[in-house]
């Protein structure tokens, strides 16, 4: 799986049931994202907290989705994703949550986009609407393509992702067979539960707004819940809004020259960037400042993320040839020993072991940053001098 647990509820502990079910005895592996979030966010807990909760909960060993490459658009995080699973070299299927539910769709969406002929029409599309979303052109233009039906399968978050691990699947030529899960109960950005189940969003806005846990009990695990109640009890639960004075002193020292260097600011972007530094002295006013037609407000917290931990192009052009052991089980210990001679990836399962790795001393900055967006900051430890969980 690839995986946020940001943080870990109902709807992942369905997935990984899901899993079991259909191939018992198999080892269920994550590939998690590190201390930045696909949508450009700083995750709510800490990685290794996560992963310790998600092996708590059935997944037997969680490695990571460095920060510079989990802080990116669909493509690129599931491209970096399926690339670790690949050349770990024993993972043999990737199962995926979809609100649609059917493979075949999401196989002739991921087929048709790829092609020469759909690129070069979505490039004529998005010169003649420049005012439209990247996503909002790649849907109009499927939905004129293959009609109104097939192309409904391009509106739903995880069915998008759910595009991208296929395309990555067929461009690198992996040996792993996908499967789909049809997402059950609240949607991804959903702002209320539905029964037992709610979205992600829900869970941290309440987390990050109420002092009582209890509602919550409900929409997460027995055991997910109270390893979360103890880390929002002990203040360790971070708010990127605690960042927000150094985010906008950093941005303010950068020249348009450097963020045009930054991954994803591209299309003049950076002078938008320094224009709405100007007078702005909150995060959220910087956003909405940044708010435009042709971006995204995921997109638009991604650049300002990157250009604050300092993620650049050059960075993405280098894919990832390392990932860390964050938590392991049992049977997780068993398939990191069976794997390790054959994978083609450094697998770190202490920090302090990697060295000469450039992404890797950037991802640790990261994630050290990353500490002092926490309430309670007392008591960590510097990123290098972690280990995994383990959970047996």
């Amino acid at each position: 799986m690839v995986a946020e647990y940001n943080p870990f509820h109902n709807g992942h502990f369905y997935q990984i049931e899901k899993i079991k079910e259909m191939f018992p005895g198999a080892a269920v592996v994550s590939i998690m994202s590190g201390s930045l979030v696909q949508r450009g966010d700083i995750s709510i807990f800490s990685k290794y907290d996560r992963a310790e909760i998600a092996a708590r909960n059935g997944v037997d060993a969680v490695f990571e989705l460095p920060s510079v490459y989990s802080c990116a658009p669909a493509n690129v995080f599931a491209s970096c994703a399926v690339r670790i699973m690949q050349k770990l070299s024993g993972v043999d299927y990737i199962c995926f949550g979809s609100e649609c539910g059917d493979l075949e769709l999401l196989d002739f969406a991921a087929e048709k986009t790829m092609g020469d002929d759909f690129s070069s029409k979505l490039s004529e599309a998005a010169k003649a609407r420049k005012n439209t979303s990247y996503p909002n052109n790649v849907h109009d233009l499927f939905r004129e393509l293959h009609g109104e039906s097939k192309a409904s399968v391009l509106l739903g978050s995880n069915n998008i992702l759910a595009i991208e691990y296929l395309k990555a699947i067929k461009k690198s030529g992996a040996k792993i067979a996908p499967v789909t899960i049809k997402r059950i109960g609240a949607g991804f950005n959903s702002e209320e539960p539905v029964k037992n189940m709610a979205s992600a969003a829900y869970i941290r806005r309440f987390i990050r707004e109420n002092k009582d846990m209890s509602p919550l009990k409900k929409l997460m695990p027995g055991s997910a819940y109270e390893f979360a109640a103890g880390l929002v009890g002990s203040g360790k639960f971070a708010d990127i809004e605690n960042l927000a004075p150094a985010i906008i002193s950093h941005l303010s020292r950068l020249g348009a020259a450097d963020l045009a260097e930054i991954a994803e600011v591209g299309g003049g972007m950076e002078h938008r960037i320094k224009k709405a530094l100007d007078g702005c002295f909150d995060y959220g006013s910087l956003l909405k400042k940044l708010q435009a037609k042709h971006a995204s407000p995921s997109a638009v917290r991604r650049m300002v993320s990157n250009a604050f931990f300092g993620i650049t192009k050059k960075m993405r052009e280098q894919p990832p040839d390392f990932t860390a052991v964050l938590a392991i089980g049992q049977k997780g210990a068993n398939f990191l020993s069976r794997i390790k001679k054959s994978a083609k990836i450094e697998i770190a399962t202490k920090p302090a072991d990697m060295k000469n790795n450039g992404i890797f001393d950037h991802n640790c900055f990261i994630d050290n940053t990353c500490k002092l967006a926490l309430l309670e900051k007392s008591s960590e430890i510097n990123e290098i001098r972690q280990k995994p969980r383990l959970s047996w």
